[in-house]
């Protein structure tokens, strides 16, 4: 299947652990993004409290790690790991796929970033479409460097940075994985997704979403539900045309 992921971004202190799991269960193709960085607690509602992220073990969770700030940047450019908060990397093995967002990225450094888990997936967000060489530079490098499957390396596309903005949609060609993002939510994911399975005509992509499914900026689970149920009869016809 063309869609990989719907990744919801943001759980955090009063999200019900027992309802996130009982969504996988109903729904395997969504995920869930735990945000971190250096200073998670001064960064507000979205950024869990590590000493929660133990909580998410054996709950059959599909989880993404989002690395964010200066944390993503000394963790792609000089493998500072060590840095992020203890508990988050003791428990990185929770997480399949890792992201770094690395906003403030305008040139290619040397990066030297080594996967402390073979075969975990990383992912690199891109703010705008000029960032797209850049990326398939940086994929290149780490292939030949330090990184050796190519094929887990893949792109979120992101202008909106999780603010929620409605970004058009614009599909980018390519045989790889990637991502899509910039203001879905409940009432306008369907469109935005009938789009992408109509369009993506090679490699496979996910979609990422999370003001949009935030109410007073707390993780709101009836949004996500409404997303999974909105998304489903979508995924089950393009999946019959195919």
């Amino acid at each position: 299947m063309k869609l990989q992921h719907i990744t919801f971004t943001g759980i955090d202190a009063r999200t019900d652990i027992n309802a996130l799991a009982a969504i996988q269960s109903e729904f395997p193709i969504a995920e869930f993004g735990v945000l971190t960085s250096y200073h998670w607690h001064e960064n507000g509602n979205r950024y869990l409290n590590p000493e929660r992220i133990i909580k998410l073990c054996g709950k059959g969770l599909k989880l993404a790690l989002h690395v964010c700030g200066s944390a993503a940047h000394d963790a792609a450019c000089k493998g500072g790991w060590d840095k992020i908060d203890k508990l988050t990397i003791d428990n990185l093995h929770l997480f399949k796929r890792v992201q770094l967002n690395l906003a403030e990225r305008k040139d290619n450094p040397e990066y030297c970033w080594i996967p402390l888990i073979i075969g975990q997936e990383l992912i690199i967000q891109q703010r705008a479409e000029l960032e797209l060489p850049l990326f398939e530079s940086t994929v290149k490098h780490w292939t030949e460097r330090s990184y050796p499957h190519r094929d887990t390396i893949s792109a979120l596309l992101d202008s909106s940075g999780g603010r929620g903005i409605d970004i058009p949609l614009k599909v980018w060609p390519s045989s790889g994985k990637i991502g899509y993002a910039g203001g879905f939510n409940p009432d306008n994911v369907a469109d935005k997704l009938s789009f992408l399975m109509s369009h993506v005509t090679q490699g496979t992509f996910w979609i990422d979403m999370e003001s949009g499914v935030r109410t007073d900026d707390w993780f709101d689970i009836d949004k996500v539900y409404k997303v999974l149920q909105t998304c489903k009869p979508i995924i089950e016809e393009y999946n019959k045309e195919g």
